[in-house]
């Protein structure tokens, strides 16, 4: 005989009230484990591995008993406060944890882009393709007498009067102090334009190396008198004496493009919302910018 439950009793029996005991221990019983898995700290073995490589990449030697102990309580200590200051919500809006997290997401990138190496047909044609970048910089050497603005009326006039009646062993003491040295030797062709500007490094550049005094050559400081002692013309090297360069500069360049594209793809999933329209959207952006109030990004 099927027994009746009361009249008050028999709201237990409602479907609905059954999918919401199930879903409620469901819920309990993931909450218990997931409380139970936050206070369980488990190393492996390969991560005591781990912490043994380290220790002896650092030291030159493996840790002693003593050593691997002292390792873990570090990792224990640090794992306990890591979980407690996310449990306390510590990880979010940190600017130094937002940083962190976006370079190891994209030192992950770029180590997915170098998994294959490139073949060397591809780093030929990259470094002809940039192959200024591999060119030896020229190189010269001179000396140059200096006669500055600050000591004279006419520093030009006075320089030319000066190479006019120049004695061969005059010319260290002739003219004014120069505070980056009266002398270079095997400079550079950026050095000489960085140091005296693009006027006087491209008429000492195109005298001849005959140990002649010549100018005068005016600079950013004043005139000059210069000899040229000694010039050697950039040379481009072969593939084959630059091949580590060209690799290792593809690899860098493969890994940003990478990492460029891998940007562009998640940024094309985002929407943007700027309060007011302050700084506007980023035209080379592909999201879609949306403004407040309704204002079209473009």
């Amino acid at each position: 005989m099927r027994q009746t439950l009361p009249r008050r009793l028999r709201w237990l029996r409602d479907p609905l009230f059954a999918f919401l005991a199930i879903g409620a221990g469901i819920f309990a019983v993931d909450v218990a484990l997931e409380r139970d898995d936050s206070r369980t700290i488990v190393l492996a073995e390969a991560q005591l591995t781990q912490m043994a490589q380290l220790w002896e990449a650092q030291a030159g030697r493996p840790p002693t008993d003593a050593e691997q102990r002292s390792l873990v309580a570090d990792h224990v200590r640090e794992e306990i406060l890591v979980r407690e200051a996310r449990r306390l919500g510590l990880d979010q809006e940190d600017v130094i944890v937002r940083r962190r997290l976006a370079q190891k997401l994209t030192f992950l990138t770029e180590d997915i882009a170098a998994l294959a190496p490139p073949e060397e047909a591809a780093l030929r044609d990259y470094f002809l393709a940039n192959r200024d970048r591999y060119a030896t910089p020229g190189v010269i050497s001179f000396s140059h007498i200096y006669f500055g603005p600050d000591q004279r009326e006419a520093p030009s006039a006075d320089a030319a009067a000066a190479l006019a009646a120049l004695a061969p062993d005059a010319w260290r003491t002739t003219g004014d102090p120069f505070l980056l040295g009266r002398t270079y030797a095997h400079a550079s062709t950026v050095r000489v334009r960085r140091d005296f500007g693009d006027a006087f490094a491209d008429a000492v550049l195109a005298m001849p190396a005959d140990a002649t005094w010549r100018g005068p050559v005016a600079s950013a400081y004043g005139a000059h008198l210069v000899r040229v002692d000694a010039k050697t013309p950039a040379a481009a090297p072969g593939y084959e004496a630059v091949a580590k360069r060209v690799a290792a500069d593809y690899d860098a360049e493969r890994r940003a493009e990478a990492n460029r594209a891998y940007f562009e793809d998640l940024r094309a999933q985002y929407t943007v919302v700027v309060a007011g329209d302050a700084g506007g959207p980023d035209p080379d952006q592909s999201a879609t910018v949306a403004l407040p109030g309704g204002s079209s990004p473009n």
